[in-house]
């Protein structure tokens, strides 16, 4: 019983000191701000204004998942399958271990596989 009422002090313990969400550098900011206006530019039908701020947020955090995954859009966008197979790639490859971006990366692989035919 004694081994037991320690083991469940020490969880509780424990789960205070877990880390909360991680706070992102200026540069992760900055690359996630020019996704958020690349997306905008993207849904009012600019895919190479698009383009262009995807380029400079992953040349800011090239390790953001959501940017790869933007920039195939716009490249599916423009019709330019080849380019947005590549970047779907890349975004499998960030974001495969956050199931619903892994879900969103798949069904953008299906749309491409679909124009490649």
């Amino acid at each position: 019983m004694k081994k037991i009422t320690l083991l469940a002090m020490i969880v509780v313990m424990l789960s205070g000191c877990a880390a909360g969400p991680r706070v992102l550098t200026p540069r992760e900011n900055a690359a996630a701000r020019l996704t958020r206006q690349g997306t905008q530019l993207l849904e009012v039908g600019k895919p190479d204004s698009a383009i262009r701020m995807f380029e400079q947020a992953i040349g800011l955090d090239p390790s953001n998942g959501q940017s790869y995954y933007y920039i195939a859009q716009a490249w599916l966008a423009k019709g330019n399958v080849k380019e947005a197979q590549k970047f779907n790639n890349l975004a499998r490859n960030y974001l495969e271990k956050d199931l619903v971006w892994a879900s969103r990366v798949a069904q953008q692989a299906g749309q491409i596989a679909g124009r490649s035919k």
